[in-house]
């Protein structure tokens, strides 16, 4: 994007933030992510050469750091990339409130509400054994139906079968477990509707809807039409 000609704060910060992609891309780098397949996964729809330019961007402006390995590289967040957080939140807390999702068709993405959902639960919240949950989408494309959270000590989220048994089996409605996560129904409420179900031992069953919760830091953001 073309700089704005001005000496304004506000002009300079958008000239870099304001730029396609980036705000979600330090969305990313703020949630863990640091190798450039982890950032793409949050991202899926940008370009590995737009990404890599925007990266590029973000080091010039020591935004972010970059320690190569290799073919590979790892990117963190610099003190001035940190000093952005509060507007990457603010800006997901009021979409929350004033431009909330309607959850379309063309929004809806299991690998991004799984990648999304991954990073944010606690490990220790299910139980102290390796525990293997497989979710199960319903009408969705053959490749984006299944995939599996392997708790251990971390959470990992394999988008090929493990090879591990289940130990809890989730059939989900894709958009009434988005709903969840986001907030915007109770898990209760899917669970009573039969659009998410779940198969395996009870003390699993009674854990996972706590364990899963939703989102902690949008999930709570009232809408402001609800609000009103």
């Amino acid at each position: 994007m073309s700089g704005f000609g001005q000496f304004c704060p506000v002009a300079k910060t958008s000239e870099l933030i304001g730029e396609r992609w980036m705000p979600l891309i330090l969305r990313e780098l703020m949630c863990g992510s640091s190798r450039f397949s982890e950032i793409q996964r949050g991202v899926p729809l940008i370009s590995p050469a737009l990404l890599s330019k925007r990266l590029t961007q973000l080091e010039t402006a020591r935004v972010i750091t970059r320690t190569r390995n290799g073919a590979g590289s790892r990117a963190e967040l610099t003190e001035a990339g940190w000093e952005l957080y509060p507007i990457i939140e603010a800006m997901g807390v009021w979409g929350q409130r004033w431009a909330r999702s309607s959850y379309s068709a063309d929004e809806l993405d299991p690998a991004l509400l799984m990648w999304d959902m991954r990073r944010m639960l606690k490990a220790e919240g299910l139980r102290p054994a390796r525990t293997v949950v497989e979710f199960r989408f319903r009408q969705a494309p053959a490749r984006k139906s299944l995939y599996w959270l392997v708790v251990d000590g971390d959470v990992d989220l394999c988008m090929v079968d493990p090879g591990l048994p289940i130990d809890l089996h989730v059939n989900a409605n894709l958009r009434a477990l988005t709903e969840v996560w986001m907030g915007d129904r109770l898990m209760s409420d899917a669970v009573n509707a039969g659009l998410i179900t779940m198969d395996g031992p009870l003390p699993l069953l009674k854990r996972f809807p706590d364990w899963i919760g939703c989102h902690p830091v949008l999930g709570s953001v009232r809408s402001a039409m609800e609000a009103g």
